[in-house]
């Protein structure tokens, strides 16, 4: 391999192409006008169900949910029904950077999802989403750290949820905007110091201002204010315009040599409603709950007086200061490291099935041997259920408009191929463009979509977006049929390294402009660098309060 040659890889979790096309037409969107026309561009089909823990999982190892084992953020605890979130611990599947570590080759890798802990690299490693907080040790080498903290002042790499938690809607673009150019500090200095063979760094708070604003650009969504969404309507487009800016400034620091990829992990939609599924098993004889006992205790109302303090404290600009002076063996005491998943009451003994993973959206068996209550046997039973709940879905319908709710419903089967499909829900839902399923139970099965009682007004979407340019990639060509788990292979093949035979994905042979010889698919032994660290109560609470904030539970 020509040891000038270089793959820079930069994530925009959420990026559209529903957004970047127009404003490209506009002539917004310089930079990404430039790689278009002097690469290789398309749709980019994200995992299903289009979340960005399995998706960019299987962005970094090339290959599907059932072979790498993360299927959501969460999974469920053994003998329990509750939740605990997912680790890099989790990962059964080498990345991209231990095939590299196996050739010899160094990586740089800035702010991926799931990558908390920190693997061993022959590089640097900056974990992502999923990461506790800055006080974690979520940087290797360790020593990296301390010299990053000076240089930059700070290591502030993920916007505070608290400031939209408190409906502060102008701090929280404040704090967007200056959490993306501390990133992009980071990455450049990082970049300069280690100059590795791959660069994987991803910008993930594109995916929170499309949340909360994405009701403000859309006029004809139902949730559009007139007088608010005046002030917020350029919210969204003006940050895939900095955005643009970022980028160009980082393909003024590389050379000729490299090849860039711009991709994100699925594409972003409006959202209207949620739907509450464990109210429309309730109505269906599907899931039982217990009696209320004469004084017993309202989880409910608990759950939203505690919201509703929470949002005030924020909002009164308290809140981060609140949150400080409570001790952490206090405040977690009561905030144990699992999720509240609104099934507390829940008659397991007579409960055939239920939702408790709002960013999962699928649908758990209550089976017998594997929860601790289970009532459906594996077999017969189980494949008659999953039939009986896949029919009754599909005739679901919004009362208002008649229109069926639900696009697809998968058993996990037939999306899930390896060692580990057998750890997926039972069925995964795809839910049609503007809905979404929510945790918990509601008057009515069809709500407007919210968030700390705060419009949440957009939602992911299957296609995300690719594109690639440099010297051996065609210019202006529209690629067809890019797959989330093409990235690695492609990547090895452009680097002329042979690529492991467990890898789904395929080469994008048809972006480049002339056959590399000798590469092919081998049944390579390849290891994990290894994270052997364990995640700490106190760690995993902490990452399940943000995810919260970031819309990923109910």
């Amino acid at each position: 391999m020509d040891k000038s040659k270089k793959i820079v890889i930069i994530g925009l979790d959420g990026a559209t192409w529903d957004v970047i096309h127009p404003l490209m037409l506009k002539g917004k969107l310089p930079t990404f006008q430039y790689l278009v026309k002097h690469g290789s561009y398309g749709n980019l089909n994200s995992t299903i169900p289009p979340l960005s823990a399995p998706a960019w999982t299987s962005a970094f190892t090339g290959v599907n949910p059932g072979k790498h084992n993360i299927f959501d953020f969460f999974t469920i605890r053994d003998d329990t029904y509750e939740l605990r979130n997912v680790t890099s611990n989790d990962r059964k599947i080498p990345a991209i950077w231990n095939i590299l570590d196996s050739c010899g080759m160094t990586s740089g890798i800035f702010h991926v999802p799931m990558t908390y802990p920190p693997e061993a690299t022959h590089g640097f490693m900056v974990a992502g989403l999923g990461t506790p907080d800055t006080n974690s040790n979520f940087i290797y080498p360790m020593a990296l750290k301390e010299e990053l903290q000076k240089y930059l002042d700070s290591l502030q790499f993920s916007i505070d949820v608290g400031t939209i938690m408190g409906g502060k809607e102008d701090s929280f673009l404040d704090e967007l905007y200056k959490v993306t150019d501390m990133q992009e500090k980071a990455i450049h200095y990082l970049s300069n110091k280690y100059q590795p063979d791959l660069l994987m760094a991803v910008f993930d708070e594109l995916d929170r201002v499309q949340h909360f604003f994405w009701r403000h650009m859309e006029t004809g969504h139902p949730l559009h204010d007139l007088k608010k969404s005046q002030k917020y309507k350029g919210a969204i487009e003006n940050y895939y315009q900095h955005l643009d800016v970022v980028i160009q400034r980082f393909l003024d620091t590389i050379s000729d040599d490299t090849t860039v990829m711009i991709v994100s992990d699925h594409g972003f939609g409006g959202l209207y409603k949620d739907f509450y599924i464990n109210t429309y098993f309730l109505d269906a004889g599907i899931l039982r709950l217990k009696p209320k006992p004469p004084l017993s205790i309202n989880t409910d109302l608990l759950r939203t007086i505690k919201t509703t303090l929470k949002k005030v404290t924020y909002r009164m600009g308290i809140g981060r200061w609140v949150d400080r002076m409570i001790p952490d063996w206090l405040r977690l005491k009561s905030l144990t490291p699992t999720i509240d998943t609104g099934l507390g009451n829940v008659d397991w003994s007579q409960t055939k099935a239920y939702f408790c993973s709002l960013s999962g959206q699928n649908v758990w068996v209550n089976l017998k041997d594997r929860q601790p209550e289970g009532i459906i046997r594996k077999g017969k039973e189980y494949e008659a259920l999953r039939d009986q709940l896949m029919e009754a879905l599909y005739a679901v319908k919004d009362p208002e408009t008649s229109q069926k709710i639900i696009r697809k419903v998968y058993k996990q089967e037939e999306i899930y191929t390896g060692d580990w499909a057998s750890n997926a829900p039972d069925l995964i839902i795809d839910m049609a463009d503007g809905y979404v399923m929510q945790v918990g139970f509601s008057p009515n099965m069809l709500m407007p979509a919210t968030q700390y009682k705060l419009c949440r007004s957009g939602c992911h979407r299957q296609q995300g977006i690719f594109i690639a340019m440099g010297k051996d990639i065609k210019k202006n060509y529209r690629v067809q049929d890019v797959e989330i788990i093409d990235i690695v292979p492609t990547i090895l093949y452009l680097f002329n390294k042979q690529i492991p035979a467990y890898i789904d994905g395929k080469i994008l042979t048809n972006i480049v402009n002339k056959e590399l010889r000798g590469v092919e698919y081998q049944a390579l032994q390849v290891n994990r660098t290894g994270t052997t660290r364990e995640v700490s109560p106190e760690e995993e609470a902490k990452v399940m309060e943000r995810l919260k904030g970031l819309g990923y539970m109910g």
